[in-house]
């Protein structure tokens, strides 16, 4: 080549350079190659628990697979990361892990590596603080989350725990839902910083949010940047905690179980959208038809709001709602024996495998459990004990759960071991719940873990 002709390619070849890179800066950086996935599939867990002056936190990890299953665990709180601890779980068992829980923004991230495990959270404040609180973790961090179990009274104190164990920073915008007023947007809320591995507690009652005196208020987080998890902790001056994990957006129906409580419920909604739904409420119970609720059947609820109403229901049962036109939120409060009560989300998805984790934990424990079956057809299922040893699964029992009604596991078999997981294998979808009640009248509820399908190739 002539060096005219040289010269007239590096021409030629610096242009088709500046083009490639205007179009790699229009068009931004090429995907990745799709990952292969691997034989051991690994997980990571959040649990935004939070916690208080004297408080102690367990991070529960339960294995059902037939692998020892690795975990490290992390604490978060007020920008302070913990120095991370590693675990091994047993085969059919689980690790109960002390936490730092001594602060309202506490949170704990744990990886799981080696296979599936499911993990959550107990917390039981201090002496100032009684109570018990308890909820699964979440391995699906999130830019939506709802909370629906928060008030704003004199003497009851409500917190977000937002956490963010990511690398990068999370801005967030927080919008408070009342019964009949409009919403709350807050500038000390709109476009908050939640810096990188970091977890903060936003107080709901503040003053500078403006949403003081509501019974009962729902919220809407939204990460306008990063991912994270929320959850809410309700503190009452009187005695009391309840710890629930936000849902992570509405639907058209929820399921809500609920056991070990008192009897009767408190059924709270939200709407986020301007021209509200319509929706039916229902209660499942052992040995009867799905009985609806006369006051909350066909029932209009405006558009940005949240509302509350009270549920008859006795000991293991469930709350289905149904909306007609549109989505919502759903959450379930129940009195316990004392002046503890519970709180839980609810789920839109059944499934046929659960891990529904311990939450009887205190002075003479009392464990329960229900399962719902709200198919058309008989579910038969198996539940077994995960103990803390593992090992092998043994103490097993079988339960029927006929068609539109709940069952309760019972208590006899629970209480083995009332610190053990227990692995439910149903012949047919089912929603799977625990409870733990406590001589000093500590409560706590806490929704079942489902199992992903392929997630236990081991299993027995």
């Amino acid at each position: 080549m002539t060096r005219g002709g040289r010269g007239w390619l590096a021409i030629i070849l610096a242009a088709l350079a500046v083009v490639g890179a205007e179009a790699a800066v229009r068009l931004g950086p090429a995907p990745p190659a799709a990952a292969t996935a691997g034989t051991a599939p690994s997980t990571t867990w959040l649990c935004p628990h939070g916690g208080g002056p004297g408080w102690t936190g367990t991070v529960e990890i339960a294995n059902p697979t037939g692998a020892t299953l690795d975990a490290r665990l992390t604490s978060y709180a007020d920008g302070a990361v913990g120095t991370p601890k590693d675990v091994s779980v047993p085969p059919y068992g689980e690790v109960l892990h002390k936490v730092d829980a001594s602060a309202r923004a506490a949170s704990t991230r744990v990886d799981v590596f080696g296979g599936w495990a499911a993990v959550g959270w107990v917390v039981l404040g201090g002496a100032k603080e009684p109570g018990l609180g308890a909820e699964p973790c979440t391995s699906t961090p999130g830019q939506r989350w709802d909370v629906v179990d928060a008030v704003t009274t004199q003497r009851s104190h409500s917190f977000l725990v937002v956490m963010n164990p990511f690398s990068i920073d999370a801005v967030i915008d927080v919008t408070l839902y009342l019964p009949e007023e409009p919403p709350v947007r807050s500038n000390a809320w709109t476009d908050l910083t939640v810096p990188a591995g970091s977890s903060v507690a936003l107080p709901i009652g503040s003053q500078k949010v403006g949403a003081l005196g509501q019974s009962i208020v729902g919220v809407e987080v939204t990460a306008a940047r990063g991912r994270i998890a929320v959850a809410s902790a309700v503190v009452r001056d009187s005695g009391g905690i309840r710890s629930s994990l936000a849902s992570p957006g509405e639907a058209s129906r929820w399921v809500l179980p609920i056991t070990g409580g008192t009897g009767g419920a408190t059924l709270s909604l939200l709407v986020t959208n301007d021209t509200g739904i319509r929706f039916t409420a229902q209660v499942l119970a052992r040995g009867v038809d799905p009985s609806a609720i006369g006051d909350l059947t066909d029932v209009r609820q405006g558009g940005s709001s949240t509302t509350s109403a009270q549920i008859p229901t006795e000991g293991a049962s469930a709350v289905v709602v149904e909306t007609e036109d549109g989505t919502v939120t759903a959450g379930l409060r129940a009195a316990g024996h004392g002046g503890d009560d519970a709180a839980t989300g609810g789920v839109t998805t059944d499934a046929p495998a659960w891990v529904v984790l311990p939450s009887a934990f205190g002075l003479d424990p009392v464990p329960s459990l229900v399962l719902v079956n709200d198919g058309s057809t008989k579910v038969q299922a198996t539940v077994s004990l995960l103990h803390e040893g593992g090992g092998s699964v043994a103490n097993t029992a079988e339960v029927t759960i006929p068609a539109g009604q709940t069952a309760a596991v019972p208590r006899s078999f629970l209480a083995r071991d009332h610190t053990a997981a227990v692995l439910v294998d149903a012949s047919g979808p089912i929603v799977a719940l625990g409870a733990g009640a406590t001589g000093s009248g500590r409560y706590a509820m806490s929704l079942g873990v489902p199992i992903p399908a392929g997630a236990l190739p081991d299993a027995p």
